[in-house]
């Protein structure tokens, strides 16, 4: 099977958007083959679908039905790219996880980079929370939005084991498609750093991203809920930055994404089949 593919970097967290007559059962096995050093590297996949409202232009479903908001970014990138969208006027786009079209704006597009902000989902519950793993004490902020959930703690270096245990304890407590966790140190006033981990169990996967919209948002939150910031400069492992700006009730993400290659990849059936199992 031949399949087309855009590959899309947000802040270096990159997407790869595939496109084919690929049944939903079959997400999964290709999106982890998209992630496949011998595929495309991506640290995500999502395939493109037809919009199931009339006012979106484009619609995107994640490979393990989760809501990816540095892919939602990328896909108002992939509009404009298309003729679908104009730049400076507001167009609307979908995403798995999110219960409506999302609002998307982007606002310049120089050297083939695309300064897009993108609405995200509004439903979410922001609460204390904390535990204990392998002798230590953790306490943050957990953030639900529909299709992940993320843990936010202040700390500076963990260790992979810490990282994974506290992985698995969020995966008991939280019933999501997807689950981050979001490690946090400020840099001054509304300035802070993350480095976020993110699980998707369906595609049995553990990525340190190297930027995170959600997890960007969730720290936005939780920072909102204690006082403290509305308006956040979040720098990413990659050292790009993401905009949350949590001020009103439709939060907001802005960054920098561009396209780094095109084309289309091959696959045959057994391998997806056997990738899947």
């Amino acid at each position: 099977m031949q399949l087309h593919f855009v590959k899309a970097s947000t802040c270096r967290n990159t997407t790869a958007f595939m496109e084919g007559d690929i049944p939903k059962t079959k997400y999964a096995a290709f999106g982890k083959l998209s992630m496949d050093a011998d595929y495309l590297a991506a640290e995500q996949a999502g395939f493109l679908v037809k919009p199931e409202n009339p006012d979106s232009v484009l619609r995107l479903e994640m490979a393990g039905s989760e809501f990816c908001g540095n892919a939602t970014l990328a896909l108002g990138a992939l509009a404009v790219n298309r003729g679908k969208a104009e730049i400076g006027r507001q167009f609307f786009v979908e995403c798995s996880g999110a219960s409506k079209p999302l609002s998307c704006v982007v606002n310049k597009c120089s050297g083939g980079h695309y300064e897009v902000s993108s609405e995200m989902p509004k439903e979410a519950k922001v609460s204390p929370f904390s535990l204990d793993v392998n002798g230590r004490h953790f306490s943050g902020g957990l953030v639900e939005l529909p299709g992940i959930a993320h843990f936010c703690i202040e700390e500076d270096i963990l260790s992979q084991e810490i990282y994974d245990a506290v992985m698995d304890e969020i995966i008991k407590v939280c019933r999501s498609e997807a689950f981050g966790v979001i490690v946090y140190t400020r840099r001054g006033g509304a300035k802070y750093s993350i480095r976020p981990y993110v699980c998707v169990p369906s595609e049995a996967s553990r990525v340190f991203e190297q930027a995170c919209g959600t997890g960007s948002l969730a720290l936005g939150l939780w920072m909102k809920g204690r006082n403290e910031a509305k308006k956040l400069e979040i720098l990413q492992p990659s050292k790009g930055v993401l905009l949350v700006d949590v001020s009103d009730d439709v939060p907001r993400i802005s960054a920098d994404v561009y396209f780094p290659c095109e084309g289309s990849i091959w696959v045959d059936d057994s391998l997806a089949a056997g990738r899947e199992e």
